[in-house]
C-alpha cells in the first residue's frame, strides 16, 4: 500500500469524489471543459418560454451537463426532477413520472401514518384531487396534451422557486405518435414566467435527427451540441486526482490517455480509477505513475466498459477466420481524429503502418482490395453493423463511442493510435 501518506480510505474518498465512470456528474467544478455550455444553458433559462435540448454522441457527457445545469438553477428546497426514457416509455408515462417526482419519496412509498392522511389522485384533464383508499399519492397518466399540462401546473403548484426537469435519453422514444405529442408539448409547455424549465437530452448528430419531422418546435428550444472533449480538459480529470494524492502523471502518459479515450470522459474515468488503484497496490513506494500502472489502467477500462460496447466489438471481430484482419481494420479506421475517412487514405496512412508495428511481412498484409472488403463486411448484420458506408469508399463508425473502445483494445496490444493526429485546442 505504497502511495506515500495515502491510506486506502483516503484514496477511496478521493476517487469517489473525482472519478465516477458509473455515475453522472452534478457539480460544475468537476465538469471540465463544459463551462461555455453551462453559460449557454444559463442564458437560455433566463429567456421566458425557452427550454433546452442537449444532443451528441453516446458517452460524451450529456446527462452530466444537464444535471449539473439543473442543480445550479433548481430551487434549493428539493432536487431537480430527473426522468430517463426507456424503449417502452410513452409520452403519458414520462409526464406521469414528472408529476410523481413532485412528491417526496416517503409520500409515495410509505403508507399514511393516520386515518386522516390525504391520499391523492390527480384526475385527468381537470387536475383535481380526490380522496380514496390508495396507499400513496399518485398522478394519473395523462392521455392528451391538456391533461399533461394539468400535471405540469400541479407540479409548479407543489414546488417552490425555480424548477428544472431533465428528460434524458429522448432518442429511445420510438413511436411516431409519442414523438408528435412530445413536439406539441415542447412547443406549448408553460414555464410559469420563467420558473419552470425543461432540459431534454438525446443521442444524435443533429436535433433534426431526434425530432424528425417536428422541427418547428425549434424556436422554443435552445439547442446545445455536446462534442467530444479536447485533450487538455481530459487531462484535468486525471491531474485533479494526482494533485490530491501528490503523485506525478507525466505529460506523455496524459497524452496517451487523451488519445486512447478519443475525447470521451467516461473512458478517462475508467482508466484513472484502475491506474491509481494499481499505484496504491504497488510493492514499492510510488511517487510517479509508470508503464505498468498505465497498462493496468487501460486493461481495467477494457474489462469495465459497458457490456454493449464489448459485445459489439466481439461480434464485429471474433470470427472463425480473419479475426485479426477485422480488428486491425477497426484500429485503422480509428487511427485519426477525423470521424469519416476514405479507404485509400485509411489503407496507406493507417493500415500499412499498423501492420508494420505488428511485425507483418509484406506477404502477410492485406491488399487494398482485401482491406476494403473487410470494411464492407463490417457494415453487415453478421458483424453487428459497427461501420457505416457513405459511398465512394468512405467509412465511419456507427457510434463514435465505439472508436474509444477500439482504441483501448489497440492500446492494450501495444499499438497507440492517432499519435500524430490527436485533438488539440
Amino acid at each position: 500500500m505504497t502511495i506515500r501518506n495515502i491510506s486506502q480510505d483516503h484514496l477511496s474518498e478521493v476517487l469517489r469524489e473525482h472519478l465516477t465512470p458509473s455515475a453522472h456528474i452534478t457539480t460544475p467544478e468537476r465538469l471540465f471543459g463544459r463551462e461555455g455550455k453551462l453559460r449557454q444553458i444559463g442564458r437560455a433559462f433566463n429567456s421566458v418560454g425557452r427550454h433546452v435540448f442537449i444532443y451528441g454522441d453516446r458517452g460524451v457527457g450529456k446527462s452530466s451537463l444537464a444535471l449539473t445545469a439543473a442543480h445550479m438553477h433548481h430551487g434549493s428546497g428539493s432536487d431537480p426532477i430527473y426522468v430517463p426514457c426507456s424503449e417502452t416509455s410513452t409520452f403519458g408515462d414520462i409526464i406521469q413520472a414528472v408529476g410523481n417526482a413532485s412528491f417526496a419519496v416517503t409520500e409515495r412509498f410509505e403508507h399514511p401514518g393516520s386515518p386522516s392522511s390525504l391520499n391523492m389522485t390527480i384526475m385527468g384533464s381537470g387536475g383535481g384531487l380526490s380522496r380514496g383508499s390508495r396507499p400513496r399519492p399518485e398522478i394519473e397518466k395523462p392521455t392528451d396534451l391538456n391533461s399533461a399540462f394539468d400535471v405540469i401546473r400541479y407540479v409548479a403548484s407543489r414546488l417552490q422557486g425555480n424548477i428544472v426537469v431533465v428528460i434524458d435519453e429522448y432518442e429511445r422514444i420510438t413511436e411516431e405518435a409519442d414523438k408528435t405529442i412530445f413536439a406539441e408539448f415542447m412547443r406549448s409547455v408553460p414555464d410559469f414566467d420563467g420558473r419552470m424549465k425543461f432540459v431534454f437530452c438525446g443521442i444524435g448528430s443533429t436535433v433534426d435527427e431526434l425530432l424528425g419531422s417536428h422541427t418547428s418546435v425549434g424556436r422554443r428550444l435552445e439547442t446545445v451540441e455536446l462534442e467530444r472533449l479536447h485533450h487538455d480538459h481530459l487531462w484535468r480529470i486525471i491531474t485533479a486526482v494526482s494533485e490530491k494524492l501528490d503523485v506525478e502523471i507525466d505529460r506523455e502518459m496524459l497524452i496517451r490517455i487523451g488519445i486512447t479515450s478519443d475525447g470521451f470522459p467516461h473512458y478517462v474515468h475508467l482508466i484513472g480509477e484502475s491506474l491509481f488503484w494499481k499505484m496504491f497496490d504497488d510493492n514499492e513506494e510510488v511517487r510517479r505513475a509508470g508503464a505498468r500502472h498505465y497498462k493496468a489502467g487501460v486493461n481495467g477500462a477494457l474489462t469495465r466498459t459497458e457490456a454493449i460496447l464489448r459485445t459489439a466489438y466481439f461480434k464485429a471481430t471474433q470470427k472463425t477466420k480473419n479475426t485479426e484482419d477485422y480488428e486491425v481494420a477497426l484500429w485503422s479506421l480509428a487511427d485519426h481524429h477525423n470521424l469519416r475517412r476514405q479507404v485509400t487514405e485509411i489503407y496507406n496512412k493507417s493500415y500499412l503502418p499498423i501492420s508494420q508495428q505488428l511485425g507483418k511481412r509484406t506477404g502477410e498484409r492485406l491488399t487494398k482490395s482485401q482491406f476494403n472488403n473487410r470494411l464492407l463486411r463490417l457494415r453487415e448484420e453478421s458483424h453487428d453493423r459497427v461501420l457505416v458506408g457513405h459511398g465512394s469508399g468512405w467509412f465511419s463508425f456507427r457510434e463514435n463511442v465505439l472508436r474509444g473502445y477500439v482504441r483501448l483494445n489497440a492500446e492494450n496490444r501495444g499499438i497507440t493510435l492517432a499519435r500524430d493526429h490527436y485533438i488539440t485546442t
